[in-house]
C-alpha cells in the first residue's frame, strides 16, 4: 500500500513549485516509509510515497510511466490478479521490467482502456494521466477499501489524495467545515462517500471512476454490487462453494516479496481466513491484542485456535496512556471516531515490528448478516406498533436500567431500540446505528447549526441505498445492501488509517469481489439461523475449530468505552483538556455547557453516551488540527 497525491490543470503552462510539491508528498510520507516520487508536466503534478510489497527493488518505484511516454500513473494498493493479466498482456506484446502489479495495470490501461477494470480483482485507488487526450482519471476500488479524496477550486485546477487533509497548505488553503457532512458524523461517527466534512471536497465512491479534462469533469460507475431478485437454493453444496471462493481469495492474497502474517481474534471471521491460510501450506504468523478485563480479552479464544492450527501467536495488552489516544486520533487525521481504532492502532504496531502484510476477517458481518443490528429489526417493528405514549414511558424506564461499563450497556440497548422502533419501517435499521439520536441532536446543537441542516436526513440517505435491493429480496438483504455501502466503508477506513500510520499493509480476503456477488445470492437462511448470523460460514467451520468455539458471543476489538469516560485516567483527562480548549477556542457548533453537563450525567450514570463523547472528542481533536 501507498499514498497517492496529485494536481492537475489542463490549461495550466507551468509546474508548481518544488518545494509546495515536496510538502504535499511529505503529509503521506506515513503510508510509504520505502521511498517517494514525483512526476511532473505543466498542469500535471503525481507525487507517491511508497510501502514496498512486490518487487522491493527500485524498479518499483512510482509514479510510473509508459514507455510511449503517453501514460504516468500513481497507484494504492493491490491487484490480485495481476500475474494472469500479465501473462495475457505478454501475449500481446508487452514487455515488462518490473515484478509489480503497478506496471501490469499501467500496461493494462494502455491495451483495454478503461475497460481494464472489469478485469481487476483487488483492492485499489489510482490516477493515470494520458498525455495524448490530456485527462487524469480517478478510480476507486469496487468496495472502497483504499480511499481517494478530491478537490476542485471551482474552475479548472484539481487535487486528489489518499487523506483528504494531505491536499492543503502551500498550494491550496485549508476549506470550511461541510454543516451537511458534520451533521452526518455526529448522527454516525463517520462521514460517509461523498462526503468529507469539508466543503468542495469528495470522496470518490467505492467502485466509480473521475475522468477530468478541460470540458470539466464526469463521475461514471464501472461496477454495481449484482443482487438478483431469485436467491439460489440453501443447501450443503452452497457451504462447499463459499469454502472454495474463500480458499480461493486467501491464496491470491498470500502473494507478497515482504513479510505476511494475519490479524487473528476470537470471532468466526479471523478465524475463517486463517484456516484458508492453513489450507493453503503457510504458515505465517497470528497477532492478536487483548484486555485487561476478562469479558472484553479476545486472546485466549485467538491462542486456541492459533494453537489447533500450528501458527505461532504474538499477543500483548491494550496499553492505556495519554500518548497512545492523542497518537491514535492524530492518526485518523479524519472525521471518524469508532472507538476501535484505538486497539486497530496498537494491533497494527505490534504486526508491523515482525512483518509488512496482514490479512484480516473485515466484511463478514455485512456479508452474512452476522451484526446485533439485524437481531435488532427483529424487534423494532413490534415496538413501532405500541403507541407513541407508551413507548415514551418506556424511554423513561430505561435510565432505571444499569448503566454499566458494559461493551454496551442494556440501558444503551433499550434506548436504541425504544428510538429506532419509533422512526418505523427500514428507517428503524438506520436509526439503530445513529450515535446522536434527534433528541441529543436538539440539546447539543448550535442554534445556527442546526438550522443550517434541519432540511438533512442522514437516516433517509442510509435507508435510501435500501432502495438498491429487488422488491422480491427480504429485509434482511436490504438492510445489509445498505451497511455494505454506507456502514463498511467507515470500518474499512479505520483499518487503512491504522495500518497505514504504521506502515502495515491490510488485506481483507472475504471481500474478494466473487465472494462478495455469491453472498448477496444467498437466501435469508444461508446467513442468519436461531437468532444468529454468518450460518454458511459456521457449517464450514464445523468440526475444523475447538469446541465451543462456534458458539462464542460475538466480540472484536471493541473496548469499553462507556468507562473510559467515568472516572479519572487517560481519555476522561484528555477529553477534559479538549472540552477547555474547544471553550477557550470558542470553537462553535455544540454548545459546549451542555457537552460539560451531558459528560457529568454520564459520570454519575444518569447517563450512558460514552460513544457520544469519543464522537465529540474527535471532532475537537480534528479541529484543533485543521488550525494548527
Amino acid at each position: 500500500m501507498c499514498g497517492i497525491i496529485g494536481l492537475f490543470s489542463p490549461h495550466a503552462k507551468t509546474v508548481w513549485p518544488a518545494a509546495q510539491r515536496a510538502a504535499m508528498v511529505a503529509a503521506l510520507a506515513h503510508r510509504g516509509p520505502d521511498g517517494h516520487g514525483e512526476y511532473t508536466l505543466p498542469g500535471l503534478f503525481l507525487g507517491h510515497t511508497r510501502l514496498a510489497v512486490l518487487d522491493l527493488s527500485p524498479a518499483g518505484r512510482q509514479p510510473m510511466v509508459s514507455p510511449d511516454g503517453r501514460f504516468s500513473m500513481v497507484f494504492n494498493g493491490e491487484i490480485y490478479n495481476f500475474q494472469a493479466l500479465r501473462a495475457d498482456l505478454e501475449q500481446r506484446g508487452h514487455l515488462f521490467t518490473t515484478r509489480t502489479d503497478t506496471e501490469v495495470l499501467l500496461a493494462a490501461w494502455r491495451e483495454w482502456g478503461a475497460t481494464c477494470l472489469e478485469k481487476l480483482d483487488g483492492i485499489f485507488a489510482f490516477a493515470i494521466h494520458d498525455r495524448h487526450e490530456q485527462t487524469l482519471e480517478l478510480v476507486r476500488d469496487h468496495l472502497g477499501v483504499k480511499p481517494l479524496f478530491y478537490w476542485n477550486d471551482g474552475g479548472q485546477t484539481w487535487a486528489f489524495a489518499s487523506e483528504p487533509l494531505a491536499m492543503f497548505g502551500p498550494i491550496i488553503p485549508l476549506p470550511d467545515i461541510d454543516p451537511a457532512d458534520l451533521d452526518r458524523y455526529f448522527t454516525y461517527q463517520y462521514v460517509p462517500a461523498p462526503g468529507s466534512g469539508l466543503r468542495g471536497v469528495a470522496q470518490l465512491p467505492p467502485g466509480h471512476r473521475l475522468t477530468l479534462s478541460a470540458g470539466g469533469a464526469h463521475l461514471s460507475r464501472y461496477w454495481q454490487l449484482p443482487c438478483p431478485p431469485v436467491t439460489r437454493p440453501w443447501d450443503m453444496e452452497r457451504v462447499e462453494e463459499f469454502a472454495e471462493l474463500a480458499r480461493h481469495a486467501v491464496r491470491r492474497q498470500l502473494v507478497s516479496d515482504a513479510p505476511l502474517g494475519l490479524f487473528l481474534s476470537g470471532g468466526l471471521d479471523s478465524t475463517s481466513v486463517a484456516l484458508a491460510v492453513q489450507q493453503a501450506g503457510q504458515h505465517p504468523t497470528a497477532f492478536t491484542l487483548g484486555f485487561d478485563q476478562p469479558r472484553f480479552d479476545e486472546r485466549p479464544a485467538a491462542r486456541d485456535f492459533a494453537q489447533t492450527l500450528g501458527m505461532e501467536m504474538h499477543s500483548e495488552a491494550f496499553v492505556w496512556s495519554n500518548e497512545e489516544i492523542l497518537t491514535t486520533l492524530g492518526a485518523m487525521r479524519e472525521l471518524a471516531a469508532d472507538a476501535s481504532l484505538f486497539p486497530t492502532h496498537q494491533l497494527a504496531r505490534l504486526a508491523r515490528r515482525e512483518v509488512t502484510v496482514i490479512l484480516a476477517g473485515d466484511g463478514g458481518d455485512e456479508l452474512l448478516a452476522g451484526y446485533d443490528t439485524y437481531k435488532a429489526g427483529l424487534i423494532t417493528p413490534w415496538i413501532h406498533k405500541i403507541p407513541a405514549p407508551a413507548r415514551a414511558m418506556g424511554l423513561f424506564l430505561t435510565r432505571f436500567l444499569p448503566a454499566d461499563d458494559a461493551r454496551y450497556s442494556s440501558r444503551l440497548v433499550a434506548e436504541r431500540l425504544l428510538l429506532a422502533g419509533a422512526e418505523g419501517p427500514r428507517r428503524d435499521h438506520a436509526a439503530f446505528r445513529r450515535i446522536f439520536p434527534d433528541a441529543l441532536k436538539a440539546r447539543l446543537y448550535e442554534p445556527e447549526f442546526a438550522r443550517a441542516v434541519q432540511d438533512v436526513d442522514p437516516v433517509g440517505e442510509y435507508v435510501a441505498l435500501m432502495e438498491g435491493v429487488p422488491g422480491e429480496r427480504s429485509e434482511v438483504t436490504a438492510r445489509q445492501y445498505a451497511d455494505l455501502h454506507h456502514f463498511l466503508p467507515s470500518v474499512l477506513a479505520k483499518v487503512d488509517r491504522m495500518s497505514m500510520a504504521t506502515g502495515l499493509e491490510v488485506r481483507v480476503p472475504l471481500l474478494d469481489r466473487a465472494l462478495v456477488e455469491f453472498c448477496f445470492q444467498l437466501p435469508d437462511e444461508a446467513k442468519r439461523h436461531n437468532g444468529r448470523g454468518k450460518r454458511i460460514m459456521r457449517e464450514m467451520l464445523r468440526g475444523q475449530v475447538p469446541a465451543g468455539h462456534l458458539d462464542r458471543p460475538k466480540a472484536g476489538f471493541l473496548p469499553p468505552v462507556d468507562g473510559w469516560f467515568r472516572k479519572p485516567g487517560p481519555m476522561f483527562d484528555i477529553f477534559q483538556q479538549h472540552l477547555r480548549w474547544a471553550r477557550q477556542a470558542a470553537l462553535g457548533w455544540l454548545r459546549w455547557d451542555e457537552v460539560e453537563k451531558m459528560w457529568r450525567e454520564h459520570q454519575v450514570g444518569r447517563l450512558n453516551v460514552g460513544f457520544a463523547l469519543l464522537v465529540i472528542l474527535q471532532f475537537i481533536n480534528w479541529r484543533a488540527r485543521m488550525r494548527s
